[in-house]
């Protein structure tokens, strides 16, 4: 699945908004407060991917690429799962591109635990942005907009 996005603001600041994101999220699931040049390549975690505190489930999640401010990819895996999230940044002449992909693969199996098949979701297949989706990227959007009004006063 393949979303873009055009945002009024420069690629650097959107870029360092989404490690922040990383960053605390880092923070909450390990305690280990980071700071953006400790993040390298290989940097893995563990954390909860659901919403439900009554049913967890719980993924390793691993930085496998990291290039400062245009691209970076992360792996989640989880027992059956596994889903390849890369997000690139570029410029444009009012702002910056964002394009944000992501693959999924599912194993499924039978009753006694045997493999019957892999699904795995296409990558490149370009698809609207769920409702969800678009208000997540306004949202940052508007945190971004926050963040330059108060670097701003002095």
């Amino acid at each position: 699945m393949k979303h873009t996005f055009h945002l009024r603001a420069a690629k650097e600041e959107v870029f360092d908004y989404f490690i922040d994101v990383l960053l605390q999220d880092v923070l909450a699931y390990t305690g280990q407060k980071l700071s953006r040049s400790q993040l390298k390549e290989g940097f893995t975690y563990r954390k909860n991917l659901s919403n439900n505190p009554k049913k967890s489930r719980i993924a390793t999640v691993r930085l496998t690429e990291y290039h400062y401010p245009e691209h970076y990819a992360v792996i989640y895996t989880r027992d059956d799962f596994r889903k390849r999230a890369v997000y690139d940044l570029s410029d444009e002449r009012q702002g910056c591109r964002f394009v944000m992909t992501q693959q999924q693969e599912k194993k499924l199996r039978d009753e006694s635990g045997a493999l019957l098949w892999t699904v795995t979701e296409s990558a490149e297949r370009e698809e609207k942005p769920s409702l969800m989706t678009r208000l997540r990227i306004r949202a940052v959007v508007r945190q971004l907009r926050k963040r330059s009004k108060t670097a701003v006063v002095l």
